[in-house]
């Protein structure tokens, strides 16, 4: 929304997108006095928000004024995360389903959730879940798979919210257990009747862009002849993701 009289931006988000448009339309460096006269917002308001953007990492202050910051190219990588997997995924995932005839999933995440991107029906009916659905990333073999190669406690600490310290305990071997053979177990503790077996897809660096999955009946899905499985489909679309970027 702009004022009528002014065409300024009248309110923050507007404010902000402005800034952010005109820093990225400059195509290089923008002082606060080039910004307010770019966008009609007062230059106490703009050095304000700029500060704001700064301390957020969406911009980044130099000695010629500011530019786009790291964090806006994160969030761009990760909006382009679920199409390379699409693209990726397709052949390892009809290889997966040949093995198994199981139900399987892709899932990155999205906070203390996982978020399921890419999902294939198999065998269970009602399919425990679909693409654009989350579960939770403690309780699921998805979410085990990713956390257990997350560098940040914080996000850890965030996805154990809720357990007591019992459970709290099970869930850091769990992941200790992950690290070690690659491959993560959900025994019904997100759907009941449900075992999921899922393994992680890594980037070049080593870290977690997200996790695939098999999900059976816990009354006769094999999950020792499950986990080589997915955890060489991990692998290959590890691998294939690897060779997209390259």
């Amino acid at each position: 929304m702009r004022s009528a009289l002014t065409g300024e931006p009248v309110c923050v988000l507007d404010r902000i997108l402005a800034i952010l448009d005109t820093v990225r339309e400059s195509h290089g460096t923008s002082t606060i006095t080039q910004l307010a006269q770019a966008t009609g917002i007062p230059k106490s308001t703009v050095s304000r928000l700029v500060g704001d953007l700064v301390r957020h990492r969406y911009l980044v202050r130099t000695d010629q004024g500011v530019v786009i910051g790291l964090r806006l190219f994160e969030l761009g990588a990760r909006a382009s995360t679920p199409r390379r997997l699409i693209v990726a995924a397709t052949p390892v995932l009809v290889q997966l389903f040949n093995a198994t005839g199981e139900h399987l999933n892709v899932a990155v995440q999205e906070g203390c959730d996982m978020l399921s991107v890419i999902s294939v029906r198999g065998r269970l009916r009602p399919a425990p879940s679909r693409a654009g659905v989350r579960v939770p990333s403690a309780t699921t073999a998805l979410g085990k798979a990713v956390l257990a190669f997350t560098d940040d406690e914080s996000v850890i600490g965030s996805a154990m919210t809720g357990l007591d310290s019992r459970r709290r305990e099970i869930f850091v071997r769990e992941l200790a257990a992950v690290r070690t053979e690659w491959v993560a177990v959900d025994r019904c503790e997100t759907f009941p009747g449900v075992v999921g077996v899922a393994s992680p897809i890594l980037s070049p660096d080593g870290d977690p862009l997200a996790a695939i999955s098999v999900a059976g009946p816990a009354t006769d899905m094999d999950v020792n002849r499950m986990m080589p499985l997915v955890r060489h489909a991990a692998l290959a679309l590890t691998h294939r993701l690897g060779r997209q970027a390259a």
